[in-house]
Formats: C-alpha cells, structure tokens, sequence
C-alpha cells in the first residue's frame, strides 16, 4: 500500500517551522557570541578570560554593582563568580570590600592597576569593532541600537513579568 506523497515534503514543512523573527534572535546570538570568541582570543593575550573581563566590563559601566549583582547580569553561579573575583583580587586589578548598605554584600572595587591595562583593553575592542562595523553607517548604527534597546526593554517586562 501505498502513501501518497504530500505535496510539501517534510524537510520543507520544517523549514517553515522557523521563521524570519527566528533567524534575527539566531543571528543575534551568532553575533554576539562570535565577538565573545574574537574579543576573548584578544585578551587572553594579557592574562585575562572571558568571565574576568566580563565581570571588569560590568564594573566600569556600572561601579556601585555589587558582587551579587554581577553575578545576576552575567547569569553566573555566586561560587564561580567568587573564584573569578578572588582571582582578579590576587592579581591585584580589583579589591572586595563589605558593601556599605549591606555587609552581607560583597562591593567590587576597581584598583589603579587595572587602569594601567585599559588601554590595551579599549584598543583590542576598537580592534574588532573596526572589522565589526565595516561598511555600516553611523546613522545605521544608530538605528540598530534604538531597535536593540527597545527589544531590550520589552524582554525586561517579559523577565519582571515572570518572576
């Protein structure tokens, strides 16, 4: 017997499945996993790793996160964040102090010896955003940041909706 044969084959029934607002959320991710990569080789060159240097990235941003709060944005277990801190601390680019408004708290503190590696830290993210934006206008840019940002604030109500 038989099975008549659709007229939509089953590898092209799949391909539906995923559609172009998919493929956005996909190339995103390729993106920003990709400059991770690049970005990680870069700094490795002076000693430091991805979780390092992202934990530095979210200081200089935001220098009043504490310990905790890092760890929330990074989406990284308190124990590993805490052998990463330790580690920078030893290294002598950061200290940790009690947070003053909560001494349970673990406030992170940027030292001057850091500084002295922000340079080369800058250039090799100037590096890459060199070959990143090639032939992207500014105005360009520009928009894309506004599209991002305002994705970003409605996944933020999604995440306060869920918790």
């Amino acid at each position: 017997m038989d099975e008549k044969p659709d007229t939509m084959s089953r590898s092209q029934r799949r391909q539906k499945v995923i559609n172009d607002d998919d493929r956005i959320l996909y190339l995103m991710d390729e993106i920003s996993r990709g400059a991770r990569r690049v970005y990680d080789a870069r700094v490795a060159r002076i000693g430091l790793n991805q979780t390092q240097w992202r934990i530095i990235g979210q200081l200089l941003r935001d220098p009043a996160l504490t310990q905790a709060e890092i760890a929330k944005k990074l989406e990284l277990e308190s124990a590993t964040i805490g052998q990463v801190v330790a580690g920078l601390c030893a290294r002598g680019l950061m200290k940790r102090l009690r947070a003053e408004t909560d001494r349970r708290a673990w406030q992170l503190i940027l030292t001057e010896q850091l500084d002295d590696l922000l340079p080369e830290l800058r250039g090799s993210a100037d590096r890459l955003h060199d070959l990143l934006w090639r032939d992207i206008a500014a105005d360009e840019k520009r928009t894309l940041q506004q599209i991002l940002e305002r994705v970003s604030k409605n996944l933020d109500q999604l995440r306060a909706g869920a918790e």
